[in-house]
């Protein structure tokens, strides 16, 4: 009875799994918690403050991170102790004005925190609400150790903020 169940929800014939061979389960995870965060412009209250950086990683959506005055140079980056298959990230506006939020960005991976691979570019996108998440996906077959994401330009003004951002180890069959 469980073959079966388990063949009727992968989509796989029972004989593509010999009885001696175990399940592997692979899923989408976010694995943002695990990673270490930097930025190349803080808040002016430090990372730890009301409105710091530690805020767009702290999977709470009530708080963010604002950094005034933004610039186009800007990036996040995460460092991972262990390379990480990344093909899916989140991205939640603001709670306040739409002109804070990011309008074009470059997703970026590394090896070794020097050379970057673009793993995906958005140009003029926009969050229709406050506190909505977007979720953002590619193809990705490199488990790299840094992920960057470079704010490029943000809706209007000279203020940047973002709620939360994550990052999604996806398997390569998943992908």
């Amino acid at each position: 009875w469980l073959c079966a169940t388990l063949a009727l929800f992968s989509g796989c014939l029972k004989e593509d799994y010999p009885k001696t061979e175990l399940f592997t389960w692979k899923a989408k995870v976010d694995v943002t918690d695990k990673a270490l965060l930097a930025v190349n412009l803080e808040n002016s209250g430090g990372a730890s403050g009301g409105e710091g950086s530690l805020k767009v990683v702290d999977n709470n959506f009530t708080t963010k991170f604002l950094i005034n005055p933004y610039q186009n140079n800007f990036y996040m980056q995460l460092a991972f102790p262990q390379p990480q298959q990344v093909a899916s990230y989140t991205l939640t506006s603001g709670d306040d004005a739409p002109g804070r939020d990011p309008k074009d960005w470059t997703f970026s991976g590394s090896t070794d925190g020097a050379t970057w691979v673009d793993l995906d570019v958005r140009k003029d996108e926009a969050f229709t609400g406050r506190r909505l998440t977007r979720t953002f996906s590619f193809k990705n077959k490199v488990a790299y150790k840094f992920y960057r994401i470079s704010i490029n330009a943000i809706g209007s003004g000279s203020l940047f903020q973002l709620t939360e951002w994550r990052v999604i180890e996806v398997p390569e069959e998943l992908q």
